[in-house]
């Protein structure tokens, strides 16, 4: 990434200041951003509630939301935040930190097997750049999902397994098969049975190609043990704490999402394909040149060989999950790291000289300017109206003046980048074009979006005047960020069971979920007795409204909407 050697790679001066440069960027992208913006639903703050009702209950075993059973999840991620909320506090950047973290520690990874692959310095660190950089890992690195956590401990059990068919002898395959194995159990414990699926698809296909049938067949038990060594205190502990949970995570999370016609997030089998333009932005655009780099240098059977691995670890996931019914972008998350890798070896051939492929890179170039120019083009259309109401207001003209400027910047380094007559400038320059405006934009997102994704201040600001013993009930939409900001998991559920449908069903749940007679029935229990909080996300259902007294305190927050009935008011309305 900087000067190269007469040897064609780097020295150990400049190796040591991409290095720092690259620590500088990660920091920049993924740490000092977590305070960027407040919790968003459904994700963040279902994540943030469950990690902090472990902490308050003391049980590491069953996850639980709203004090419900949820077993759509296994712990590790549960546990990784939990731990950091422990360490930081409940806050913006505590829930995020350990998604930050995990998307760093998969760019060390594209480090350690970019060099042992390909035995260059420019190579690992710029694959570690492209990494870095994706639209979608600076995204989802940024937010409290666990697919960043299942893509750090799946691939680093991909690639342990990769190193034990590697190693020189019986003793250090034995270790990385070991090392391997309980990574991919680790794996497992983040989001099921994929820990295994999509390490058998790729490892499986890479070994028959290789004929490495005695790790395939023959020593592969030893990093099946080890998974099953790291998953059965965990697996064993909540059977016997909840019997049920195998067959609902068995048949509801993995069978049903998989092929059931009725699958959550249900979406064409082209979908991944369409969307790889977008979240692999800006280097999508770079991989004509990349592959006729790669092309270009047939190399030796062992480069061979990881090209061929690394292929088959971007494309067998990307089918798989194309097969399946339920789609979520994130699904494709661990093929993201193959992807740099196999980028870096290939811009590295193409434009450290060894072969013209200038016309293939100017030609990204500018389809990656053409993507920033459109989507200034789109601001501004969508600003002036055109489109429907402008998504900034009038007194939010600071912010749509930062974003744009982020944008025309991004779009005049890449033209610029078109002309640099040096080699890697072109590839730096799209890299920071993304990599600033990601970080821009989550500073100056529209007060609109907030009214519909982030009702923490609102919730908080109500929380600030209840009393302890006030009852709270909410829609199902709308529980997570009501139970964590309000620190609650005694909430009753009005209107939708939404994703706490089983824990609402469950024994323990009984009577948690309120049909409107229920409603009724509860308000009129509780109206000399104690506050009453009713919160909805969208109005209240005119089931629900009925119900409310007329001299109830209501005040509204975008698409959140919270009704108080005062004890000392008046009695709610019979029915």
């Amino acid at each position: 990434m900087q000067k190269m050697q007469a040897t064609g790679d780097l020295d150990q001066r400049d190796s040591r200041r991409a290095a720092i440069a690259l620590l500088g960027l990660f920091l920049a992208l993924f740490i000092l951003s977590l305070f960027g913006r407040p919790l968003f639903i459904p994700d963040e703050v279902r994540y943030a509630e469950i990690a902090r009702e472990m902490i308050v209950h003391g049980n590491w075993i069953v996850p639980r939301l709203d004090g419900l059973l949820y077993f759509e999840k296994p712990p590790l991620g549960h546990w990784l935040n939990a731990m950091s909320l422990f360490l930081f506090g409940e806050n913006e950047f505590a829930v995020r930190f350990a998604s930050a973290i995990a998307a760093g520690s998969t760019a060390l990874i594209a480090y350690v097997l970019s060099r042992r692959f390909f035995q260059s310095q420019r190579t690992a660190l710029l694959a570690v750049f492209i990494y870095l950089t994706f639209f979608e890992i600076q995204v989802v690195g940024t937010m409290s999902v666990l697919d960043s956590i299942f893509t750090l401990v799946l691939n680093a059990g991909i690639a342990a397994i990769v190193l034990a068919a590697m190693a020189g002898n019986r003793e250090g395959q034995t270790r990385w098969l070991l090392v391997g194995g309980g990574l991919l159990g680790l794996a497992f414990l983040a989001k099921g049975f994929l820990a295994f699926v999509v390490p058998g698809l790729v490892l499986g296909a890479w070994l028959l190609w290789q004929r490495n049938f005695d790790l395939l067949l023959k020593r592969s038990w030893l990093a099946v043990l080890a998974a099953i060594v790291v998953v059965a205190p965990w697996a064993i502990a909540i059977h016997l704490q909840q019997p049920d949970f195998w067959r609902y995570f068995v048949v509801v999370e993995h069978l049903q999402r998989f092929a059931a016609e009725n699958a959550q997030h249900k979406a064409p089998i082209y979908y991944f394909v369409v969307a790889l333009p977008v979240v692999a932005f800006p280097w999508f655009f770079l991989l004509p040149s990349a592959l006729k780099g790669i092309r270009a240098t047939p190399g030796d059977a062992s480069l061979r060989s990881a090209r061929v691995f690394l292929a088959l670890w971007v494309l067998l996931p990307l089918a798989f999950f194309s097969i399946a019914s339920g789609k979520l972008i994130t699904y494709i998350l661990p093929c993201f790291l193959p992807f740099a890798i196999l980028m870096a070896h290939g811009l590295d051939q193409s434009l450290s000289g060894k072969v013209d492929t200038r016309r293939w890179t100017r030609a990204g170039l500018v389809l990656i300017a053409l993507g920033f120019l459109a989507g200034l083009a789109g601001l501004l259309v969508a600003q002036w109206g055109l489109l429907g109401e402008a998504p900034f207001q009038a007194d939010e003209l600071g912010k749509f003046t930062v974003l744009a400027a982020s944008l025309a910047l991004a779009a005049g380094l890449s033209v610029a980048a078109v002309f640099f007559r040096t080699t890697f400038k072109p590839v730096l320059a799209a890299g920071m074009a993304i990599a600033q405006l990601v970080l821009v934009l989550q500073y100056v997102l529209p007060d609109e979006v907030m009214q519909h994704k982030a009702p923490g201040e609102f919730l908080e600001g109500i929380g600030a005047s209840l009393q302890s013993d006030t009852l709270v009930i909410t829609n199902g939409s709308l529980l997570r960020a009501v139970s964590w900001h309000l620190k609650r998991d005694d909430v009753y559920v009005i209107q939708n069971k939404g994703e706490t449908a089983y824990g609402l069903d469950a024994p323990d749940g009984k009577g948690r979920y309120l049909e409107p007679p229920d409603l009724a029935r509860l308000l009129m229990e509780n109206a000399q007795q104690r506050d009453v909080l009713i919160v909805c996300k969208n109005p209240c259902h005119p089931e629900t409204l009925q119900h409310i007294p007329a001299d109830a305190e209501a005040s509204s927050y975008g698409n959140f909407y919270a009704h108080l009935i005062r004890k000392v008011q008046t009695a709610p309305v019979p029915e």
